[in-house]
Parts: structure tokens; C-alpha cells; sequence
């Protein structure tokens, strides 16, 4: 997941200066809203993630196998409730980023591309669609019956096609991701003002909080 959506955030980086050309008020601070959403919806995929990760460690199934009946209870209802959010995320997310329409403005082939990078034209799991779709099934059809088909939900977010999580890839990925989504504030901070940046994070936060999701 971290890697995939890095690719998609070097996408849409450089389009966002953009969000200068735009006349009118009302369409500027619309776009600017959008992208702050997108960027404190993928702020929230790398924070929960990372946190998903470390606890789990790089055998899940091996971990909650290895828990007593109560204590594996309640680690997998607190991996259940990250699980369920990173699929409503990946879902908003993607809607949000086609929803940037200054990006087709300024760039028309911009949308195949990241079309592409998300993965809408491949059957693979491991791309950002196929992993939120999976996990988005978890968070619709609740029915996995037994602890390591539950547990094995992280190796599906983390994006690995089997039960053993690479580590080091993966700690790796979410440090890149981390650095992109700096380059992404920054551009942002450059094409609007303080107070205006201020206004506008505090309702994109508001509109991208999980506080619905248990």
C-alpha cells in the first residue's frame, strides 16, 4: 500500500501549483479543499498503517497464534477497527484524486497515468485498487471466521502476497511515502495563504476524520 500510494502522490505533486491559475475564489479554495482532504486522508493510511505494522510485526497469523483466547480477542478487534478504516480511506481516496479537476486541466494524460499507478487495468492484487477493494470487502462482508484469515487483512494492506511481511521493505516504503507527503504540503503551503491554509485544514480535517468507523 505505501509504496503504491507514493507513486500516485509524485504524480499529482507537481500538478498542484496549478491551484495559482485558478480566477475565481470560489473554485480556488474548492480545489485547495480537495487536496488537503486527499492529503490528511493519506496522512492517516501512514500513520494507522505504520502503527498496524509495528504491533503485528512480520508474522501476523504467527503473532495472534500465539496469543491466549482473550488477549487475541482484543488485538484482532484493534486490528479489525485500523483494518476497516483503511479501507473507507482507500475508497475516499480514490474518489477524491479523481476529483481534482485542475490536475485534467493542466495535464489531460494526467488521469490516464494515475489511472494507471492506482491499477484500475490489471488484475493484481498488490496495486492501490486492488488492496482497497480488498480491504473494503473486509469492512462490508465482516465474515472471515477464524483468527489467522483476520490477521492475514495486514499482509493484504501492507501489500504483501503472502503471510511473511518484509520489514525492511516496508519500513522503507513508509519513510518515502512520509517525504512525499511533505513535498506535497509544501507545494501546498505555495499557493495559498496562512490564514487561509488555516481555514481550510481545520474543515478538511473535519471532513476526512474516521470517527463514523468503530
Amino acid at each position: 500500500m505505501f509504496a503504491q500510494i507514493k507513486a500516485v502522490v509524485d504524480l499529482i505533486t507537481p500538478g498542484l501549483l496549478a491551484l495559482k491559475k485558478y480566477h475565481s475564489e470560489r473554485d480556488h479554495q474548492d480545489s485547495v479543499l480537495n487536496v488537503l482532504r486527499v492529503y490528511f486522508i493519506l496522512l492517516d493510511c501512514v500513520n494507522d498503517g505504520e502503527k498496524l505494522i509495528a504491533e503485528a510485526g512480520p508474522n501476523p497469523v504467527e503473532k495472534i497464534l500465539s496469543l491466549g483466547p482473550a488477549e487475541s480477542a482484543k488485538t484482532l478487534e484493534r486490528w479489525d477497527s485500523i483494518i476497516v478504516r483503511q479501507g473507507q480511506r482507500l475508497s475516499s481516496l480514490q474518489g477524491a484524486i479523481f476529483g481534482q479537476n485542475h490536475l485534467a486541466v493542466i495535464n489531460p494524460d494526467l488521469q490516464k497515468r494515475i489511472s494507471e499507478v492506482v491499477g484500475y487495468k490489471t488484475d493484481r492484487l498488490v496495486t492501490l485498487h486492488g488492496i482497497g477493494a480488498a480491504l473494503f470487502f473486509r469492512r462490508m462482508f465482516p465474515i472471515a471466521n477464524t483468527d489467522d484469515e483476520r490477521a492475514r487483512y495486514i499482509s493484504v494492506m501492507a501489500g504483501e502476497e503472502g503471510d511473511i511481511l518484509d520489514m525492511a521493505r516496508i519500513n522503507s516504503e513508509i519513510s518515502a511515502l512520509r517525504e512525499s507527503l511533505d513535498q506535497y504540503r509544501t507545494v501546498v503551503e505555495q499557493v495559498v495563504t496562512g490564514s487561509e491554509l488555516l481555514q481550510l485544514s481545520k474543515q478538511a480535517r473535519q471532513d476526512t476524520s474516521c470517527t463514523d468507523v468503530p
